[in-house]
C-alpha cells in the first residue's frame, strides 16, 4: 500500500513511537488500513464486523460501509477506494460510501491490493496468484499464474514497473514482479516469518509487518544484501496490512490480535508543527515539459519524492549531486518535489 502528500518534518528520531488511540475499542479483526490524503482520514478494514470504519484525525471512528464477504485488502485510486472482498474486488465512492465497482475475479482469498494509479494489482492468498484490474474497462487477468508462495502484502514501487510482494511462511522472501508481463524480476530473503504487510515510506525505504516475529522492519529495495532494520514499535501483536502516511510521516498499523490501529511515527519520516519544510529551493524552468534543474544545485545525494495534486507518490529515487530530474513521463499538472532529508520542497507544473 502506499501514503502520499506533505506537511511538516521532524529529523533525526532513533526509533518508531505509538499514537494510543481510545476509539480502538470500536475495532475487530483490523486487516487492513488505508490513508486517505484528500480526506484526512484513515479507512480500516473490520473484518470482524465486516465493515470499512473511518477515522479522523481526532480519533472518531465512524462505519463507512458495510461489506460481504468480509473486506481485507484496501486501496485508493482516484475517488474511489477499493476493497478485497472474498473472492472479488469491489469499489466504493470516497464522498457516500455508494457501490461504483464489483467484479468476481474467480479468486480464492483475496487479501492484499495496489495500484500504479491505472491499474489494481491483487494477490490471492489461497490460489498463489496476482491478478491485474481494470476499473475502467471493467476487466482483469492474471497476471501472475505462480508467484511461487503464497503472496500476501502488495505494494507498487512509485516510478518503476515492480510490484513487491511479501509472502507469508518461514523465512518468507519479498519478491518483486513486472506489472505488465508478470516476470519475476527479483527476490530477497528475510529471516522473518508471516510477512503480513508491506508499503513505502517517505525515504523510500520498504517497511513489511510480520507475525514472527511481531515486528515492523525496514530495508532498501535493490540493493544487495540490504540490512534489515526493527522500528521498534511497541505493542505489536500480529501487525497486518499496513500503509503510509506521508503528510503525518506515520505507519499505519491494523494490529489484528489486539483490536487495534497504531500510528507509529517513522525514523526520518517523523512530523511536527515546529519544524516546516523549507521553500529554499527553486526549480528552472518552471512550468517544465522534461527534465529539471535545482539552485542552488544539491550538494551531494539526496533521496527525493515528487508528489502529485493529491498526494500520490509519482516518482522517488535519490537524485545526485548538480544532477536535474527529469519530469517528463509525468502527466501534466501540478507537484510538489520534496527532498526529506534537507526538509526542503519546491511547487513545479508539469506541462
Amino acid at each position: 500500500m502506499k501514503g502520499p502528500c506533505w506537511l511538516h518534518l521532524l529529523l533525526g528520531a532513533a526509533a518508531c513511537v505509538g499514537l494510543p488511540d481510545p476509539a480502538n475499542a470500536q475495532l475487530s479483526n483490523p486487516e487492513s488500513v488505508e490513508y486517505d490524503p484528500v480526506g484526512d482520514r484513515y479507512f480500516i478494514s473490520n473484518t470482524g464486523s465486516g465493515t470499512i470504519k473511518q477515522r479522523d484525525q481526532e480519533g472518531t471512528i465512524a462505519d463507512f460501509v458495510t461489506v460481504a464477504p468480509a473486506p481485507y485488502g484496501l486501496e485508493i485510486m482516484g475517488d474511489v477506494l477499493y476493497v478485497c472482498s472474498g473472492g472479488g474486488v469491489k469499489g466504493y465512492d470516497l464522498a457516500d460510501g455508494s457501490l461504483v465497482f464489483n467484479r468476481s475475479l474467480g479468486g480464492t482469498f483475496l487479501n492484499g491490493i495496489t495500484t500504479d494509479g491505472q491499474y489494481l494489482y491483487v494477490t490471492d492468498f489461497g490460489a498463489g496468484r496476482i491478478y491485474k484490474v481494470d476499473p475502467v474497462a471493467d476487466g482483469h487477468s492474471t497476471l501472475v499464474t505462480d508467484a511461487q508462495g503464497t503472496p500476501n502484502g502488495i505494494v507498487h514501487l512509485p516510478g518503476t514497473d515492480e510490484l513487491l510482494v511479501a509472502y507469508w511462511g518461514s523465512n518468507a522472501p519479498v519478491r518483486s514482479f513486472h506489472r505488465d508481463t508478470g516476470i519475476n524480476l527479483a527476490t530477497v530473503a528475510t529471516t522473518l516469518a508471516n510477512i503480513d504487510g508491506i508499503t513505502v515510506d517517505c525515504m523510500g525505504r520498504v517497511l513489511l509487518a510480520s507475525w514472527s516475529p511481531d515486528r515492523i522492519t525496514a530495508f532498501e529495495w535493490g540493493i544487495p544484501s540490504p540490512t534489515f532494520t526493527d522500528l521498534l514499535v511497541p505493542g505489536l501483536n500480529n501487525p497486518a496490512d499496513i500503509d503510509f502516511d506521508l503528510p503525518h510521516g506515520l505507519v499505519c498499523i491494523p494490529n489484528t490480535a489486539t483490536n487495534e490501529v497504531i500510528l507509529a511515527a517513522v525514523p526520518d519520516c517523523a512530523v511536527s508543527v515546529r519544524e516546516e519544510r523549507r521553500y529554499t529551493t527553486h526549480v528552472h524552468p518552471n512550468p517544465t515539459d522534461g527534465p529539471v534543474r535545482f539552485d542552488p544545485p544539491l550538494k551531494s545525494a539526496e533521496p527525493f519524492l515528487v508528489i502529485d495534486a493529491r498526494g500520490c507518490i509519482q516518482a522517488m529515487g535519490t537524485l545526485r549531486a548538480n544532477a536535474t530530474l527529469d519530469l517528463g513521463d509525468l502527466p501534466a499538472g501540478p507537484y510538489v518535489i520534496i527532498f526529506s532529508r534537507l526538509a526542503q520542497q519546491v511547487r513545479v507544473m508539469k506541462e
